[in-house]
């Protein structure tokens, strides 16, 4: 019998060559673009990797994921497999480090974080700018602002708070739901079966009534208990 001699390949080389990729082509199928020369190379094995297409210079190692901003903000969230974090969309670094347990994408300069169990919003330097908004609950979803607010559900589907970027809360709390009918800036809010609607300034336009809302061009229209149909 003849014994084939087998190369064994040192831990430290194996890692650098073969379970590392090592593709910086940016018209690769698993290359996305972020920003200049900025690409996220897709492995969905935690192998991804953030690199620079001029230098080829693999910039950050061992994503899991990213999730892109909600508008123009510049920061990427990352998981690193434990924990998320940040990084820059121009330069590929990281900005503020994977230690969240639960993070979700920039919308108007602000991101929720689950701060070990609560839930706070940081700015792009990581620093809290509005804390103990709301506990996190398993599998909720993140929260953003849009225009300036943010809708604060409990996840029990009782009571929807809105708040401005002070963290200030904006209407009653006393509403099950609270929509944005962002072409025209209105609120519709709901409690149990009755609805109404606020302006953009928070100001009563239709009290809370057994009616249906919504708002189509520009229009308010309540569907009364009658069938009859009001516009406004």
């Amino acid at each position: 019998m003849i014994y084939k001699q087998v190369e064994i390949i040192p831990e430290f080389i194996y890692d650098k060559y073969y379970k590392e990729a090592h593709c910086y082509d940016p018209d690769c199928i698993h290359s996305e673009f972020l920003g200049k020369n900025i690409y996220y190379h897709n492995l969905d094995d935690g192998r991804g990797y953030v690199f620079n297409s001029k230098t080829e210079e693999k910039i950050l190692r061992h994503i899991t994921w990213i999730s892109r901003p909600k508008d123009n903000d510049s920061l990427i969230c990352f998981c690193d497999g434990k924990k998320r974090g940040y990084f820059s969309r121009n330069t590929g670094k990281v900005v503020i480090p994977a230690k969240y347990n639960h993070a979700w994408v920039f919308s108007d300069g602000l991101a929720s974080v689950d701060d070990n169990g609560t839930i706070n919003f940081i700015d792009g330097t990581g620093q809290v700018v509005i804390d103990n908004v709301a506990p996190y609950v398993p599998n909720m979803d993140g929260l953003f602002f849009n225009s300036g607010y943010c809708v604060v559900d409990d996840n029990c589907g009782e009571i929807t708070n809105l708040i401005d970027k002070s963290g200030k809360i904006v209407l009653p709390q006393e509403y099950s739901s609270i929509i944005r009918v962002p072409e025209c800036g209105l609120w519709i809010v709901r409690k149990g079966e009755l609805q109404g609607v606020f302006d953009k300034d928070f100001r009563v336009l239709i009290p809370l009534s057994d009616c249906s809302v919504w708002v189509q061009e520009g229009t308010i229209k309540q569907t009364l208990p009658n069938h009859t149909i009001k516009k406004r």
